[in-house]
């Protein structure tokens, strides 16, 4: 049986040496959209999924990249507009989810605001990057 071993998985995760520069920042990206779902206040449903779609987008990039240097098939290639529509959920997810978020009470601030916004802002880097370098030709 030829199945994906965890091993292939870890090694996928780590850094790639010619995606460096992507890979960090969807290390990037990462962390800060899981610092916004552990910060998200109670009882907002739908940015807490927003976010976690966001970390889930970046765990495919990151497998989909690495595996084009590493042997095996990539989820999605680096031309491919499930690539191009995986990117633009990193930059647009993370701001939606800031605009939807509720306050818990009325005099209290949203600690996750700033958090989703950096997300939103290095996605941006990211898909612009990605675009000018990978995608455009």
């Amino acid at each position: 049986m030829d199945g994906i071993t965890f091993e292939q998985v870890l090694s996928y995760l780590l850094p790639t040496p010619q995606f460096m520069i992507f890979d960090i920042l969807l290390y990037i990206i990462f962390f800060l959209a899981l610092l916004a779902l552990f910060t998200m206040p109670d009882k907002n449903m739908i940015p807490t999924l927003l976010i976690a779609a966001v970390l889930m987008a970046v765990i495919v990039a990151k497998l989909s990249t690495a595996a084009i240097v590493k042997p095996g098939d990539p989820i999605l290639g680096k031309k491919d507009f499930g690539m191009y529509a995986i990117n633009v959920a990193m930059l647009v997810l993370p701001l939606i989810a800031v605009g939807m978020t509720r306050k818990p009470k009325s005099n209290s601030v949203v600690r996750s605001t700033p958090f989703a916004i950096l997300a939103g802002l290095m996605g941006a880097v990211y898909f612009f990057m990605f675009w000018l370098v990978h995608q455009r030709i």
